[in-house]
């Protein structure tokens, strides 16, 4: 984490916190589950950060982001993405989520296709009944179960190499 920085932006009215790698490099935003923080995605950010600038928000409510009393809502979460490429100036990133930060991705990219140069989704909680049939009727559960089925370094193996396909 040598060089790596942290910062706190306002979005949407709340402090939201990040931890960042840096570097003029293309960037890449990661984003946690629940009851996590962005520095679980330390190990992939290694991995990364000779290539991307990669970014790992804490969601609100989490980490050292600040805890409203309400406003939880995936597109709570996706506006203060979107308030976060914003506060950035950060041009076409990747974006990664992995369960809730997965649904947070899909409701960024369905909401702002044209900001983001790729999507990597990681067991997203589809939970209402709409998602849940956009996904079936897709080939995402397809790729869900064949990602299940897959060992760890394989996944972060084939997303280095996603990511690195979007450069």
């Amino acid at each position: 984490m040598i060089g790596w920085s942290t910062g706190t932006f306002k979005a949407n009215g709340i402090d939201i916190h990040y931890l960042r790698t840096g570097g003029n490099k293309p960037p890449v935003i990661l984003l946690h589950g629940l009851m996590l923080n962005g520095a679980c995605w330390t190990p992939l950010a290694r991995l990364l950060e000779k290539d991307y600038d990669v970014i790992m928000p804490d969601a609100r409510g989490h980490g050292y982001s600040g805890v409203p009393g309400h406003g939880y809502s995936y597109d709570n979460l996706a506006a203060d993405v979107v308030s976060l490429i914003e506060a950035l100036g950060l041009i076409t990133p990747v974006l990664l989520g992995h369960s809730m930060g997965g649904m947070t991705a899909a409701v960024v990219a369905s909401q702002n296709p044209h900001r983001l140069r790729g999507l990597i989704l990681a067991d997203p909680t589809f939970l209402t009944p709409q998602r849940q049939r956009e996904v079936h009727e897709s080939d995402v559960a397809d790729q869900h179960r064949r990602i299940l089925n897959m060992k760890l370094v394989r996944i972060f193996k084939a997303i280095y190499a996603f990511i690195k396909r979007t450069r």
